[in-house]
């Protein structure tokens, strides 16, 4: 009987060395998981949507372009709530109805924001509007209902 009440002093402690093989195990479990972003980062950067179309890649890689174009979206609204926008060539942050930046002289396209979720922000200067209202007060734009 001995065995068996030794096993059950064993039972909820830990075996001396265990404890380095726990944390060995997490590094190794963190290790794996870094290389494989890695490996996904070094796929995405060398193909397009194109070059994977038909295959299991292609939800993913739609996935990823969608969250990117949400992400530019979300700076674009931040900063043009704040009246300002970042010229698309240089990235000098400029006064929100710049015509032209004033770093490297690019002529500033209009800044097409839209906001699927909320709605209620100009399309074109990103300042919020009222519900229901015709025109933007910020930048004149007319709102489409």
């Amino acid at each position: 009987m001995a065995l068996f009440d030794k096993k059950d002093q064993n039972a909820g402690g830990m075996v001396p060395g265990e404890a380095e093989c726990d944390r060995r195990l997490a590094e190794l479990a963190q290790e794996r998981v870094n290389t494989i972003l890695q490996i996904g980062q070094v796929f995405l950067a060398g193909n397009s949507i194109e070059s994977v179309k038909g295959t299991p890649y292609e939800v993913h890689i739609k996935k990823v372009e969608a969250i990117d174009k949400e992400t530019d979206y979300q700076e674009k609204r931040k900063l043009a709530l704040r009246g300002l926008r970042k010229c698309e060539k240089c990235g000098n942050i400029l006064v929100l109805d710049s015509s032209f930046c004033n770093k490297c002289g690019e002529k500033l396209q209009p800044l097409f924001v839209n906001d699927p979720v909320v709605g209620n922000v100009c399309p074109q200067c990103g300042a919020p509007v009222a519900e229901g209202a015709a025109f933007c007060t910020s930048c004149g734009k007319k709102i489409e209902q």
